[in-house]
């Protein structure tokens, strides 16, 4: 039986901001941080008061998409990926961005306060300047169709995995943050069997099943694999922390590679499964974002 995800919403909006403004080269977590602020602001009944020590803690929304710290980053049921910036480092006026907000099966039923939220946070606005952000277009990832967030939302669709390919080439379009005892895995430390390795904990923390003895033989498979014509630099980027009161570094590995899969068949799954939900630190605003291209 072929590997099929559970179903996902896959949101797609198009926003023009009303000035010129100056982002990160990949500027997720400044989306993530004004989407978490508007989320309280719709939901929370305690007058924003903070979340530790909360009574109502165990039955709110916003705990679920962002309390418990570092340690819950990677089971967040949502993820935040906006296109990257261009060059110059400039979203300008009147300029159509994207942003993709893909909600996990345990944001199903909260996912009308997600998309308010995040259509909150443009309007807000974005980076030190707040400026605003209108949405001109909303659709549905799976379909293509446009949606009216004040009508019903589409409904979640199962991902089913296509058939393994003979060979795949691999694009780390935003900063693939992967440790390893500790240390951040650069493009030279980087091997198939970690990428393998880390969908596999994904998709274990997500509560994701996999057919029995997958992930086992898929990353024995792996670890016979080398990449091809690796092509890897890294990406610096600054992601500012109100928990932590403090600018943090968040760089990551981009790039492409070339991988021959002929003889993993059981490792495919787990690398598609990548192009879906990202990989590593920092996935719930869109770092570790997998393209996989059928050679």
């Amino acid at each position: 039986m072929p590997f099929r995800l559970p179903p996902i919403r896959l949101l797609d909006f198009t926003f023009v901001p009303h000035a010129t403004m100056v982002v990160q080269s990949y500027p997720g977590s400044a989306w993530r941080g004004a989407f978490g602020h508007a989320l309280k602001r719709i939901v929370c009944a305690m007058r924003l008061r903070p979340c530790d020590g909360c009574a109502l803690s165990a039955v709110c929304i916003h705990p679920a998409f962002f309390g418990g710290g570092a340690a819950e980053e990677a089971s967040r049921p949502f993820i935040l990926c906006p296109d990257r910036a261009p060059r110059d480092g400039l979203l300008r006026a009147g300029r159509p961005f994207r942003l993709r907000l893909t909600l996990l099966p345990s944001a199903a039923a909260v996912a009308p306060y997600a998309v308010r939220a995040l259509l909150a946070a443009a309007e807000n606005g974005l980076t030190a300047r707040r400026v605003p952000l209108i949405c001109t277009d909303m659709r549905d990832g799976a379909t293509g169709r446009p949606f009216d967030p004040s009508g019903f939302l589409p409904e979640p669709a199962g991902q089913a995995c296509p058939p393994a390919p003979a060979a795949v080439r691999l694009r780390f379009t935003t900063p693939l943050r992967i440790r390893l005892r500790g240390d951040l895995l650069t493009g030279d430390s980087l091997s198939p069997q970690h990428l393998v390795a880390a969908s596999a904990r994904r998709l274990r923390l997500l509560g994701f099943a996999l057919p029995e003895g997958a992930a086992e033989a898929a990353q024995a498979e792996a670890g016979n694999l080398r990449f091809d014509d690796p092509r890897f630099g890294w990406l610096e980027t600054t992601r500012f922390s109100s928990r932590q009161n403090t600018a943090m570094q968040m760089g990551g590995i981009v790039g492409e590679a070339k991988l021959d899969l002929r003889q993993a068949p059981h490792a495919w799954p787990l690398l598609w499964a990548a192009t879906v939900l990202h990989l590593g630190k920092g996935a719930s605003m869109g770092f570790g974002r997998i393209e996989a291209e059928a050679l």
